[in-house]
């Protein structure tokens, strides 16, 4: 039978240093559940806004022992009572320690809460997965315990082991593909220097050597790239980036790019130098600043200043939910943890704040986003249903 607490009587034992460590785990995640950035410090402001939210789920998930302990200690009179300003004053005053509490625990889930996300076996995230396919037309499965290959006249990985070397002479400018799967990331340094970064589920198309004049690729997906600027006789030599529904010039910058298939809006964001993006039939072109995002939908491209950490949340470690839609956010759980998401009698388009480590097993990404009280997980095999 599951356990059962007091609400006002566990938030007293957070406060006297008696709760257990599945008890305080309870009163740290529902407090921290949006607040789970680590340059985030939460405020009595974040706090009121909150409070709602607190109270529904609390009252869900901590249900109170007894029907004369609803009637004594109810969640509207616990949210009036001191306990909570005490718990409130708590994390603003111990907000760092806090996030780092659960910092630690998103690296090494603790026995002692375990996941309400039915899982019947154990998902784990994504890693060093890609393969290579050649001009000369082989498929090369990528080692995942390396994480980086090298290309020119041959490929190999950052140990110097090689990958690949054509038996005949081809066409130095004839396209190679580099694929990562769901599940998978891996980085290529091109022939100019240029390092690119796949997310999972994405290609990258590329020549053995680039020309004297243009460096092009192309991109199905998303990528971070970071393009060394090249010169010939003095000119400099563009670096552009090819998407189904953008072309992207520059000459020496950090960006990402993001252009799947499957999702409406594309997205490069600058990080720092310049780019210029244009709709690949030509017109008008839209010069971006560092921390600018160009926004692409139905030929259309929207320029906005964004913050920079939520598009490289998946190259820095997270799964960033940016005020984003759940549709959004199953997406990226879907191509990290290599599972098919089915939607069930729950909206899409409930949104979330917060993040959360994507090294994590996938029951404990899911269990961030039960705690909110909005929706509800079950996992079969590798599909996850979401409902409410």
């Amino acid at each position: 039978m599951k356990q059962k607490y007091d609400a006002a009587a566990l938030i007293r034992k957070y406060h006297n240093g008696t709760a257990t460590d599945h008890e305080r785990w309870l009163v740290e995640s529902f407090m921290l559940i949006e607040q789970e950035d680590e340059h985030f410090l939460p405020d009595e402001a974040r706090m009121a806004q909150h409070l709602a939210k607190i109270e529904r789920n609390l009252a869900q998930h901590i249900a109170l022992e007894t029907a004369k302990k609803v009637t004594t200690a109810s969640p509207v009179r616990w949210l009036q009572s001191p306990w909570l300003r005490i718990a409130a004053l708590l994390i603003v005053c111990t907000g760092i320690a806090f996030l780092v509490f659960m910092r630690q625990e998103s690296q090494t889930p603790s026995a002692s809460a375990p996941s309400p996300a039915t899982a019947s076996t154990l998902i784990t995230p994504g890693g060093n997965k890609a393969y290579l396919q050649t001009a000369d037309g082989q498929a090369i499965d990528l080692n995942d315990t390396q994480n980086t290959i090298h290309v020119g006249d041959k490929v190999s990985y950052g140990d110097g082991t090689v990958v690949w070397s054509p038996q005949t002479a081809i066409n130095q400018q004839a396209l190679n593909a580099l694929h990562t799967p769901k599940g998978g990331n891996y980085t290529i340094i091109l022939s100019d220097g240029s390092r690119v970064t796949l997310n999972a589920s994405s290609t990258l198309r590329y020549p053995n050597q680039f020309s004297a004049n243009e460096r092009t690729v192309e991109l199905h997906g998303e990528a971070f790239f970071e393009v060394r600027a090249s010169r010939q006789n003095g000119k400099k030599i563009p670096f552009i980036v090819k998407t189904k529904s953008h072309q992207i010039e520059v000459t020496g910058t950090a960006f990402n790019v993001k252009s799947y298939e499957d999702e409406k809006q594309a997205k490069t964001t600058l990080i720092h130098g310049r780019v210029q993006v244009r709709l690949p039939q030509g017109g008008a072109i839209h010069p971006l600043l560092p921390g600018q995002e160009a926004r692409i939908h139905n030929s259309d491209i929207h320029i906005a200043a964004i913050d920079t950490a939520a598009a490289l949340d998946w190259k820095n470690g997270l799964i960033y939910f940016n005020d984003e839609s759940l549709v959004t956010i199953m997406k990226k759980i879907e191509r990290w943890y290599d599972i098919d998401v089915e939607f069930k009698n729950v909206d899409p388009n409930i949104r979330f704040g917060g993040s959360v480590s994507k090294y994590k097993n996938l029951s404990d990404v899911l269990r961030r986003l039960e705690l909110t009280g909005d929706v509800t997980f079950i996992t079969k095999g590798r599909r996850v249903i979401v409902t409410k």
